[in-house]
């Protein structure tokens, strides 16, 4: 399923930063500062914008009034800079912490008000050897399920051999850095600490990736660029040769649309094609600094109702 490589960035497909509809208000009234991640819940209808301050809010979508409101508010240890979920009905996430170079899970109560550390997995370790240069760390995170990974064929850049997951988690991370914009990916065991293995790196189309969305209904990855213009890249997973690395086939890139003020755009989440009427709802939120300017904070997490989204659905082709 190897996708021909776009050169040139398209036009965004839905409406720019200021007609979207700005949610930043579900958080604070007053704004919110250094959001840098986002997962979609579509099961639950649930949207976890984390902070990089330790700080995770979770905004429920009330889907008769189309309105959202702040479900809970968490602080976490570290610097949280991506989240994700496995199980979308299972009362656990997964943050990246950037300074550590850590996968953490964390369990709570249905209510949110018990969180729990559950077990953390250090990237740092051999044969993982992840680095922090600076502020250049990783920064977003995603699960991608066996049964995609299967299909697409897979390729480990450690075994040069197809790869699916061997440690219970069914299904594989992937992690965007900063530094090159390599995505890191790891076989974790989600009940054992620091059991993992490392699957590979590889590059993608800028030389910086700070989130990651993943669309299990289409089978396409989302990787969103915070350098230069923003820019966000998709692809299928599928690989090509680059200068002795692996290098994900570039599907589309898009140019992100800009905000007026700060254009520090890091955290991107989507929902699935395939449940939305072949339309797509997608999230930006741009991490403002606690120093900058107070109206940027009120305008920093906006939701763009109609994304005309990439891909088949995967119960087409996926076998």
């Amino acid at each position: 399923m190897l996708a021909g490589c776009h050169s040139e960035k398209q036009d965004w497909k839905s409406q720019t930063w200021s007609s979207g509809n700005n949610i930043t208000k579900c958080i604070s009234k007053k704004g919110a500062f250094e959001l840098s991640g986002m997962h979609w819940n579509p099961d639950l209808n649930r949207l976890y914008v984390v902070q990089d301050n330790g700080a995770l809010r979770i905004l429920q979508l009330d889907t008769t009034t189309e309105k959202f409101s702040q479900l809970a508010h968490l602080k976490l240890s570290g610097g949280p800079e991506g989240v994700t979920q496995v199980d979308n009905n299972a009362n656990e996430f997964y943050v990246i912490d950037e300074k550590t170079c850590e996968i953490r899970r964390y369990t709570h109560g249905g209510d949110y008000l018990s969180v729990t550390l559950a077990n953390k997995w250090n990237l740092k370790a051999p044969p993982s050897n992840m680095t922090v240069k600076g502020n250049e760390g990783p920064e977003g995170i995603e699960f991608v399920p066996d049964s995609y990974l299967k299909a697409i064929g897979f390729i480990s850049s450690e075994t040069n051999q197809k790869y699916i997951s061997t440690k219970g988690m069914h299904g594989l991370i992937f992690i965007a850095h900063q530094e090159k914009g390599l995505i890191w990916v790891y076989d974790v065991n989600p009940s054992k600490n620091d059991d993992f293995t490392f699957v590979g790196t590889y590059k993608t189309d800028q030389n910086e990736s700070c989130d990651l969305a993943f669309d299990r209904s289409t089978g396409l990855m989302y990787i969103l660029h915070n350098i230069g213009n923003n820019s966000l890249e998709v692809t299928d997973l599928s690989t090509e040769s680059f200068l002795e690395n692996y290098k994900f086939v570039k599907k589309q890139e898009y140019a992100v649309p800009n905000p007026s003020g700060s254009q520090n755009i890091e955290g991107f989440a989507i929902s699935p094609k395939f449940a939305d009427g072949l339309q797509s709802n997608v999230w930006l939120c741009r991490d403002i600094a606690a120093n900058e300017k107070g109206r940027d904070r009120k305008d920093c997490l906006r939701w763009f109702r109609h994304f005309a989204a990439e891909g088949t659905c995967v119960k087409d082709w996926q076998k």
